[in-house]
Order: structure tokens, then C-alpha cells, then sequence
């Protein structure tokens, strides 16, 4: 039995070293895991930066499109009344000889 207890503990110690190989190559494919998990928050944060920026500076042109388009509007109000103005002289020049402001 002496000769079993021997061949028992090699047995023994050969499986908690494949065990402890085993637990290795887990913690390193975690470790690689984590590094790439990292690196992807980081891409996906820079990208989030990038995102908002942008969408910071299209607010930016929307507002100065709309201003640049309420001030066309108004110049095109006040030569559409100026229109008015004039076909209303031509259509009745007896009024006078000057023409309506």
C-alpha cells in the first residue's frame, strides 16, 4: 500500500497542476478580455465625444440657418409690400403724384 500512496499523491499532484494550468489560461483570457473591454469603452466614449460635438455644431447652423431664413422672409415681406404700393400708384395715378409710402 506504501507503493499506492506514492503513485495516489503524484496522481493528485498532477491534477491540481493541469487544475491550476486551467485557472491560468482563464485569468489571462479574462485579462484579455478586460483589455478589450477597456479599449472598446474608451472608442465608444471618444466616439460619444465626437458625436456631441457634432451634433453641438449642426445646432449651430440650424440656428443661423433659421436667422438667415426669418431675415430673407422679412426682406421678402417688405418688398412684396413695396410691390403693393406700386401697383396700387400704377392701377389709380389720379390720386396725386406722389406715391403712397
Amino acid at each position: 500500500m506504501t507503493n499506492a500512496q506514492p503513485e495516489n499523491l503524484e496522481t493528485r499532484v498532477t491534477t491540481i497542476e493541469e487544475q491550476l494550468d486551467q485557472v491560468l489560461e482563464s485569468l489571462d483570457l479574462i485579462g484579455t478580455i478586460q483589455r478589450g473591454i477597456r479599449a472598446e469603452v474608451r472608442d465608444t466614449s471618444q466616439s460619444t465625444a465626437r458625436l456631441e460635438r457634432t451634433v453641438r455644431q449642426l445646432a449651430e447652423i440650424s440656428a443661423r440657418t433659421q436667422a438667415v431664413v426669418v431675415r430673407q422672409q422679412d426682406t421678402i415681406n417688405q418688398q412684396q409690400e413695396n410691390i403693393e404700393r406700386i401697383l396700387t400708384y400704377l392701377e389709380n395715378p389720379n390720386r396725386g403724384d406722389t406715391m403712397p409710402n
